[in-house]
């Protein structure tokens, strides 16, 4: 089998392809190759993947994506074409549950302000986790390792929407609680975090009418994609509301290369790190995986 790299170095690292290297012939970036014998592709997270890409390829068989998020890869149509779409869902998971754990802990504390005005220490004062409650979107691979870490916190309950789940896939794990109406996570959260994936139902699941539901001191945490939160409106409500908190490592400007806009940087309870928090040796080893292609 013919495996092209259509990503450069930087983003699809051979070292972690050895595995493919004994059945098959890798062709790396910006090399020679004739479209007509690729059987399989790989990408990362900049290139689209649509039906004028694939028609480059008329017998490939693989779309192998380094690390989760398939928002850039048009599934109908490889589905149309019976083109097998592979991802990696469990790999970054460890090192996304840690971060977040990190970031929780920096802004429940104010640890990333603390230095700035030493004598008002008083000012920099916030919550424990112990006996909270934490409100999360999306019960996935990477909730599911944060859960657990949470516990050694002896977080008091986790409150779980999630669509694509039932009551009794999330309240057979301890503290759990199924919530059927996303308006009540957004009416009674102390923390909640956003783990779905963007798709049209989920374009601003966090939008003016939820904002205007939210407490006045949340925390709100966002390891999916920038357009599930409406970021004009989130600036609004963190700029009124300063004892609100955020927490990303993904923005809206985040596809074009830029920086997220300076209204957000410049608030001082926001946090956001640069699309980092999979970028672990483990993980990335990891992410390079599919069992498919060996």
């Amino acid at each position: 089998m013919k495996i092209l790299l259509l990503e450069d170095s930087k983003q699809i690292k051979l070292e972690y392809l050895k595995y493919l290297e004994k059945n098959n012939e890798i062709i790396k970036f910006g090399e020679k190759y004739n479209n007509d014998e690729i059987d399989a592709i790989i990408i990362r997270s900049k290139l689209v993947v649509d039906s004028e890409l694939l028609d480059n390829f008329p017998k490939l068989k693989y779309v192998a994506r380094v690390g989760v998020g398939l928002d850039k890869v048009d599934l109908e149509e490889a589905k149309k074409r019976n083109i097998k779409v592979l991802n990696t869902p469990w790999a970054n998971a460890n090192a996304v549950a840690d971060l977040v754990l990190a970031g929780v802990l920096t802004m429940a504390r104010k640890l990333n302000l603390w230095f700035k005005w030493l004598e008002n220490r008083f000012d920099y004062m916030w919550f424990e986790l112990w006996n909270k409650a934490v409100w999360i979107i999306g019960f996935g691979n990477i909730w599911k390792k944060i859960y657990n870490r949470f516990k050694a916190f002896w977080v008091e309950k986790f409150y779980i929407f999630d669509p694509f789940l039932k009551k009794e896939d999330v309240e057979q794990n301890d503290f759990c609680e199924f919530v059927e109406d996303k308006n009540d996570i957004f009416k009674k959260s102390d923390i909640i975090s956003f783990h779905i994936p963007l798709l049209a139902q989920t374009k601003n699941f966090l939008g003016k009418k939820e904002f205007e539901l939210l407490k006045k001191d949340v925390f709100i945490i966002n390891t999916s994609r920038w357009g599930i939160i409406d970021e004009w409106e989130l600036i609004n409500f963190l700029k009124e509301n300063k004892n609100s908190n955020f927490f990303a490592d993904v923005w809206e400007e985040e596809n074009d290369l830029e920086n997220p806009k300076d209204e957000l940087l410049n608030l001082k309870n926001v946090i956001i790190t640069p699309h980092i928090w999979a970028m672990t040796k483990e993980a990335e080893e990891k992410m390079h995986y599919f069992e498919d292609l060996v």
